[in-house]
Order: C-alpha cells, then structure tokens, then sequence
C-alpha cells in the first residue's frame, strides 16, 4: 500500500494544497518497506493531484483538504483521512497500530 501525508517540516501539513512537500510511504504486510520526501512547493493544485495520482498512491492523510480535491481523489480510488494532525510519522505508526 502507498500513503502519501502532505508535510511542513516534520508535522503534518494544516491543508494539502499548501504543503511545501509530502511524506510518501510504503508498507507492506504492516511494516514500512520504503520512505521518500517529494517537493511540492512549485506545483499548482492540478500539478499535486496528477503527481499523486502518477505515484499509484492508495490513501492520503491530511490535516485538510477542500471538497472537490477530496472527490477528485476519491473517484480515482484513492481514500482520503482529513482532520489529522501532529507528527506525521508517530499519527503513521499509530494507523498500523491500529
């Protein structure tokens, strides 16, 4: 599975499309099999949502997110968990704790 979180510095990021760059990660059998920081900070809303999409990203967690990016995302498959907030890694391992 691919989770994408949406990062200012080390916490996660208030909005999507505001967040200078993104957490992706990638689990497997409920560990994390690799990490990669991507730049968002030049990309236009449309430019995000096609990056994300382009990376085969499963679920995104976000502190927020505006409706018609959530429905955007959520026609193509991808969950979205909006209202998240704190430390991006510790609300992570919390998820596969859970």
């Amino acid at each position: 599975m691919k989770m994408v979180i949406p990062l200012f510095k080390d916490r996660i990021s208030p909005h999507f499309s505001t967040a200078p760059e993104a957490l992706l990660i990638q689990t497997e059998d409920a560990g994390i099999i690799s990490t990669l920081k991507i730049d968002l900070a030049f990309l236009s809303l449309p430019e995000r949502k096609a990056r994300i999409l382009a990376l085969g990203v499963d679920v995104i967690f976000c502190g927020g997110i505006d409706r018609l990016t959530r429905c955007w995302f959520e026609k193509r498959g991808i969950r979205v968990e909006d209202n998240r907030m704190g430390n991006a890694m510790e609300m992570f391992n919390g998820h596969l704790n859970e």
